[in-house]
């Protein structure tokens, strides 16, 4: 009876581990990355702001959005399923703040080479850091990292990698893990590790992160539940701000919140970065 009782328990755990999404890298990656080349039209739409065009470690596009009145520059990790070009107005936002601002592509998406996955993107954003770091001679007291949705996450795998700042969380999630169970109830039977490695969970990073918090919090969001922001904006420590845009979906800005949002990246910057400066 004890050898029928063990057997048949190391066989549920079997069963169980071979369930866990942990062990289906491949399923789990095609389900949560949606890359998106550049827009044909690309050249003509960027240059009204006149980035720099960069390539990382001769894989990652990058754009660099120069401010040459700041000593500061902002990561920017855009969303799951469009490249960053679709984000280049709030690089705009984010210069006109105060800040110079290095946006990314993750492998695949974009020009960038590749094909990601949550270690891939994870790599992707420490890569971006350290070129910041070692190549651009930055100061990690002066780079704000800003994370839009699933970017949130590689914001957080970026800030355990290396010091900033300030942290600006658009639209995004406590942990991919916690947004998973929250849609599919069956998942509640796995912990976070047996879910995803890295985890790109956002609120492991406090109380141990620092520096200034700001949480952007879409009034429209359908994808990720704003919850996730409130417990955010709870769970940071030290100096921290919350901000709703009461008609933005998920990780865009709604034109009629343009200007709440512009003056948001502003009032922070002067209030908390620019001031330290």
């Amino acid at each position: 009876m004890n050898i029928i009782l063990a057997v048949t328990a190391c066989l549920l755990l079997a069963l169980y581990l071979f369930l866990a999404p942990r062990f289906h890298p491949d399923l789990v990656n095609q389900i949560a990355f949606h890359p998106a080349p550049e827009p044909e039209d690309t050249e003509a739409y960027l240059k009204q702001f006149a980035p720099d065009r960069l390539t990382i470690d001769n894989r990652i596009s990058a754009l660099f959005f120069k401010n040459p009145n700041s000593n500061l520059v902002c990561i920017y990790s855009h969303g799951n399923a469009d490249s960053m070009i679709y984000r280049a107005y709030k690089a705009e936002a984010l210069r006109a703040a105060g800040l110079s601002v290095l946006m990314y592509d993750y492998s695949g998406y974009g020009k960038s080479v590749g094909k990601p996955s949550f270690s891939v993107v994870a790599e992707d954003g420490k890569a971006v850091y350290d070129y910041l770091t070692n190549t651009m001679h930055y100061k990690p007291s002066q780079i704000v990292l800003y994370g839009e949705s699933i970017g949130g996450g590689v914001s957080s795998e970026i800030a355990r990698h290396g010091d900033s700042c300030a942290l600006i969380l658009d639209s995004t999630f406590l942990a991919p893990a916690t947004w998973a169970k929250d849609r599919i109830a069956a998942l509640h039977i796995f912990p976070e590790q047996l879910i995803l490695a890295p985890s790109l969970s956002v609120e492991a990073l406090f109380p141990a992160y620092k520096g200034a918090v700001l949480v952007l919090k879409p009034g429209n969001d359908q994808v990720i539940p704003t919850s996730h922001s409130d417990r955010l904006f709870v769970l940071a420590s030290g100096q921290k701000t919350l901000v709703t845009l009461p008609h933005s979906p998920h990780g865009i800005v709604d034109g009629t919140d343009l200007e709440l949002y512009k003056s948001t990246l502003k009032a922070f910057v002067d209030k908390y970065l620019l001031a330290h400066h």
